[in-house]
């Protein structure tokens, strides 16, 4: 019996050709993708835009200027003690021994009024004292001074027998017309009591504290007028306690 052996059929024949084309076509196709990806990350940089450095600026300072100001002109003014020439002689005591007292530097001032109402403007210096524990017998006490302008500069002491030549811790003074009768009353505060002088005219003054009720210890007086009533009053400081 004779085999007969049959012509190997034609796919088997060509499956390894196939199999060579498509190994190569995969391997040219990968190549052309790592290409492209080359290609394209290449053209990416190339065409990526760059990130700027920061530009540095050197800004030039200078020194502050102060503006100028406009000079003021300082106006030709001069002064000349004439304290004694035309006749004061007032000193100020304060009482001071050493243990610095409070009233011991608030103590003291001057009023300028027409005391005598002959149209020159008179001088009033209030004046402290000693501390009555310090006073010794037979000293002389000080005391409110009252000056007399006669009316071209000259001044006169005319305390005495004034009735205001009165020994106080003085601390300051108000001037005014408290009963309308044409005469400067005057008003004196001062530790221990506040006084009130009226005026009687022809250079007398007489106390009228306790008729008008200023008593009460002070340091300044402040005098207020009642234009609707034509009246006076005194409200006095308190810098004491």
């Amino acid at each position: 019996m004779t085999n007969l052996q049959l012509p190997p059929s034609e796919p088997d024949e060509l499956a390894p050709l196939d199999d060579a084309v498509i190994g190569r076509a995969f391997r040219w196709s990968f190549i052309a993708f790592v290409t492209l990806v080359i290609a394209g990350v290449g053209l990416y940089l190339a065409l990526k835009p760059r990130a700027r450095t920061a530009e540095t600026r050197l800004t030039q300072l200078s020194a502050p200027t102060v503006p100028q100001k406009p000079v003021a002109e300082v106006p030709a003014a001069k002064f000349t003690d004439v304290t004694s020439a035309i006749g004061i002689t007032f000193v100020h005591q304060n009482g001071a021994y050493g243990d610095k007292l409070l009233p011991e530097t608030m103590g003291g001032g001057v009023a300028f009024f027409d005391f005598d109402n002959d149209g020159a403007p008179d001088l009033l210096f209030v004046n402290s004292t000693f501390w009555p524990w310090k006073v010794n017998p037979g000293d002389l006490l000080p005391t409110l001074t009252l000056y007399h302008n006669d009316g071209h500069g000259q001044f006169t002491d005319v305390t005495a027998g004034s009735g205001l030549d009165v020994s106080l811790y003085g601390m300051g003074a108000a001037v005014g017309d408290y009963d309308n009768d044409g005469h400067a009353d005057v008003f004196i505060t001062a530790v221990g009591g506040n006084r009130l002088f009226h005026n009687e005219g022809g250079g007398r003054f007489q106390e009228a504290t306790a008729e008008a009720g200023g008593g009460g210890a002070t340091s300044g007086p402040v005098v207020h007028h009642r234009a609707a009533r034509g009246e006076l009053t005194c409200a006095p400081g308190n810098d004491l306690g």
